[in-house]
């Protein structure tokens, strides 16, 4: 069994892992594509579940250095994806496909709630202006994918993250976050998790400002106290990572 750590093997020996360079210049991306593109290796199968990986040998592998590899092992070990070995690295969880979806439904019902609860009690004013200001990052986020940055991966994902998570805790209903909490172990169901193929990469922008598209009507319920179409829009967007990146991959 190969494994992602250092023992020297050329970068063709690991299932064709892509090296993270932009286009211009050959520097290194940031954090959060590093997190990004390890997630989809793992998604995809260039990285199968059992495979043993290490900081050292995907910062070679990938021509990085070691921080945002050591950032992204323990963000995907958050979600799920890989776990703590007895020595030394990591190891690809094994995941089910359908149970993930699965769980996907039951987190669309939690934040469909969450979101018919906030507009049945109300922003305050901290709260608006929070999902405000994640609405603009996302605008700019996009402007910024469009233009082929690679800041706006980064941004888009800080966004998203505040966007969910915000109207999750903010609901008013201690019992729909305390819930959620029971799925965060599940594979990619923690709250804002961005996952984009590069190899599409107009595709992925494209459904990604559908994304934000659904944001603002989520927003714009929740500001004019329409519960029932804050959660009808928010039970569709929450499965929008995985349906959507079914529908749009075809």
């Amino acid at each position: 069994m190969k494994s992602y750590d250092s023992n020297g093997a050329p970068p063709e020996a690991y299932g064709g892992l892509e090296l993270l360079q932009e286009d211009t210049g050959g520097r290194a991306s940031s954090d959060e594509r590093v997190l990004i593109t390890l997630r989809r290796h793992i998604m995809d199968g260039s990285i199968p579940s059992g495979e043993k990986i290490t900081e050292v040998g995907l910062a070679g592998l990938l021509e990085v250095s070691r921080t945002p590899v050591r950032l992204a092992l323990r963000a995907l070990e958050v979600e799920g994806l890989i776990k703590k070995r007895s020595g030394r690295g990591y190891t690809v969880v094994d995941f089910d496909f359908d149970d993930t979806s699965n769980a996907y439904q039951v987190r669309g019902v939690l934040e469909g709630l969450a979101a018919r609860c906030l507009a049945e009690n109300g922003m305050s004013e901290e709260v608006d202006g929070i999902l405000r200001r994640s609405l603009e990052m996302t605008r700019d986020a996009l402007d910024h994918l469009r233009d082929k940055k690679d800041s706006g991966m980064d941004l888009y994902q800080e966004a998203n993250t505040l966007f969910h998570e915000t109207i999750m805790r903010e609901c008013g209903n201690s019992f729909v976050p305390f819930t959620y909490t029971r799925l965060e172990t599940v594979p990619l169901l923690k709250l804002g998790v961005l996952v984009f193929n590069h190899d599409s990469y107009d595709t992925e922008v494209q459904r990604l400002t559908i994304g934000y598209g659904q944001h603002l009507i989520v927003y714009d319920a929740i500001a004019k106290g329409d519960a029932a179409r804050a959660e009808a829009m928010m039970r569709e967007h929450s499965h929008a990572t995985i349906t959507y990146s079914m529908l749009f991959s075809r």
